[in-house]
């Protein structure tokens, strides 16, 4: 072994530890190495050396010669350019709980497994305290960032299993070359295992939070690592307490050269959801229909497609296809986006929400799909209104997740772009007449007139004019009076055609012939409910009017919906001496009900 004096580098572990009177004249490394551990340990109270900057290889060697695990010294930069010990494979990946067989992860996440490591040696001279360090969170390298750290242990239960036997982690050749107490495992060309063959041991480890992250371009994971050693009387002494045998810092590199990194194949496959996304459209004159897709080589059709006059409604329909092997991680669709009309489908609760469209608003017909095996393409569609723009060129983006892991997503993944055309649509209007209510009605009445001299003895009586008491003269056409056969010798207006009544001033006789005649006129009022006959309640029962049980004479009123005038007919008359005449008329009231109101239209 060799013998390291105290006079050394001012500020390193060691000489802290000599000027605290922990070592006296000269002492092994093996020794020195255990104080100048204790002291680090008291001055970085126990923090680990991943939480200062790492604990992979290079910065395990920064802590145990004294400088923050992060240090990019070049003075402390290792060169690993022996290459004594190396991992050469990983096998028999398995669940540390259950101890089944792991082929798989989700993309993305961390997971543990236990797996044995073929740990090969070239040198036919024992390499001693050899360190294993494995990269959990890199796909190239393990000199730094985060690592789970191992020696060569006796073989031992593995820690967290619940198998029966336990599985049983460290070496299946152990050995060690230096005086106890040391077990940090050794190795040597003349190893032999039993999985492996000569020159190897099989180490069995348990590695912890291991990224399931595959290489840009490999279906699989990989596993940076790396190995470290010492040589014959340069070794550190390094004890690792049972029953788990951690890791322990005096297994790090004899010198800067002393260690070996490589990437190894990790036979696991990544579960992951990288669909294809396609798009087509169909239109009223666009072919074919329903839309076709292949995905090697990609090819969605129709891409381009002719609405016909804008404001014509265009059909599109998403493909998305599961490029996925492995069975039962299907696809589910959690939101599917147009850049053109925006949201076309979001689960509930998932965000952000598309962005919104930029030309009009997609209508969801069938989207999402249902959750798409692999190897299967599900479809879907939406419609969009081509509007004023003679062209739109949209692509549509889908995001969704695994259905064996919530956490193997994929989003926004693009599909092809499609372009619709259209022409403008000619320029019309129409104007449309209805009905919406009767508000008035008008009615052509004809009234008869009778004028009798009623006097007594030989009074002969002169009749030369009549007056209506709503219309005025009625012996000419005037106003609302549309035809008249009084005072005239033929018909006039409406009645012409009849005889006339004759003209005036007619002499009417006692007892000779009465003065007849005809007038038409019309009358217009706002459609009312109006009375044609009044009733009359007596004793609780309708007498006159509607029948039926009543409380008061206007519960017998029979009524309609129309219009109603009154007037009076007077003429004027004289006396055979010109004296005025008493003259007795009536007031005449005219109902018109409505029963019924139509409309028809015509193009």
């Amino acid at each position: 072994m060799r013998t390291i004096n105290c006079s050394l580098t001012v500020g390193s572990p060691r000489d802290r530890g000599c000027r605290a009177g922990w070592f006296t004249g000269s002492l092994t490394s093996k020794w020195l190495v255990l104080f100048s551990v204790a002291l680090l340990a008291m001055v970085v109270t126990a923090v680990p050396a991943f939480a200062q900057g790492g604990n992979c290889l290079q910065n395990e060697w920064n802590v145990f010669n004294g400088a923050a695990a992060g240090s990019t010294s070049n003075s402390l930069a290792l060169n690993c350019t022996a290459g004594d010990v190396k991992i050469a494979q990983v096998t028999n990946i398995r669940d540390p709980l259950t101890g089944a067989k792991l082929t798989q992860c989700f993309q993305g996440s961390t997971f543990s497994f236990i797996a044995d490591f073929e740990i090969l040696t070239t040198s036919s001279q024992a390499r001693e305290n050899i360190g294993l360090y494995i990269a959990t969170d890199s796909t190239t390298q393990a000199l730094t960032g985060a690592c789970v750290d191992n020696i060569i242990s006796p073989q031992h239960n593995c820690p967290g299993t619940t198998t029966t036997p336990p599985i049983q982690c460290g070496s299946d050749n152990y050995h060690e070359t230096d005086a106890p107490p040391d077990n940090c495992g050794d190795t040597s060309s003349g190893d032999f295992s039993n999985t492996f063959g000569a020159g190897a041991e099989k180490v069995t480890l348990r590695i912890d939070n291991f990224s399931c992250t595959a290489p840009a371009g490999s279906t699989t994971l990989v596993l940076p690592n790396c190995t470290s050693w010492q040589i014959p009387g340069g070794t550190n002494q390094c004890v690792s307490p049972s029953p788990s045998f951690p890791y322990q810092i005096a297994a790090t590199p004899g010198t800067k050269s002393k260690c070996n990194c490589s990437v190894i194949n990790l036979p696991i496959t990544p579960v992951t959801v990288v669909p294809i996304v396609q798009k087509a459209c169909t239109t009223g004159t666009s072919t074919p229909n329903p839309p076709t897709f292949t995905q090697n080589p990609n090819v969605a059709s129709p891409t381009s497609c002719s609405a016909g006059a804008e404001g014509s409604t265009v059909t599109y329909t998403v493909a998305i296809t599961n490029t996925s092997t492995i069975s039962g991680n299907n696809v589910v669709v959690d939101q599917i986006c147009d850049d053109k009309y925006g949201n076309v489908f979001t689960a509930s609760g998932f965000t952000p929400p598309c962005a919104a469209g930029t030309v009009g608003t997609a209508t969801n017909g069938t989207c999402p799909p249902s959750p798409i095996a692999p190897g299967a393409t599900g479809t879907c569609t939406f419609t969009a209104v081509q509007g004023e723009l003679k062209s739109v060129t949209d692509t549509v983006s889908a995001s969704g997740h695994s259905s064996l892991n919530t956490s193997s997503v994929f989003t926004n993944t693009q599909s092809n772009t499609v372009t619709v055309t259209s022409t403008d649509a000619p320029s019309t209007a129409t104007v449309t007449k209805g009905l919406d209510s009767t508000q008035a009605g008008c009615a052509t009445v004809r009234y008869n007139v009778d004028v009798k001299n009623t006097s007594r003895a030989d009074e002969a009586l002169s009749l030369s004019a009549f007056n209506d008491s709503a219309y005025g003269s009625i012996t000419s056409l005037q106003g609302s009076v549309l035809g008249t056969t009084c005072g005239v010798a033929a018909g006039l207006g409406t009645l012409s055609g009849s005889s006339g009544a004759g003209v005036l001033p007619a002499t009417l006789s006692v007892g000779g012939s009465d003065y007849t005649c005809k007038f038409d006129a019309q009358f217009c009022s706002p459609l009312a409910t109006i009375i044609t006959t009044a009733g009359t309640c007596t004793n609780g029962t309708c007498t006159v009017g509607k029948a039926g049980a009543c409380s008061q004479n206007s519960d017998c009123n029979v009524t309609c919906f129309g219009i109603q005038h009154t007037n009076k007919v007077t003429g004027t008359i004289v006396g055979d001496e010109s004296e005025t005449v008493t003259q007795t008329g009536n007031t005449f009231t005219v109902d018109e009900c409505f029963t019924s109101f139509t409309s028809s239209t015509t193009p």
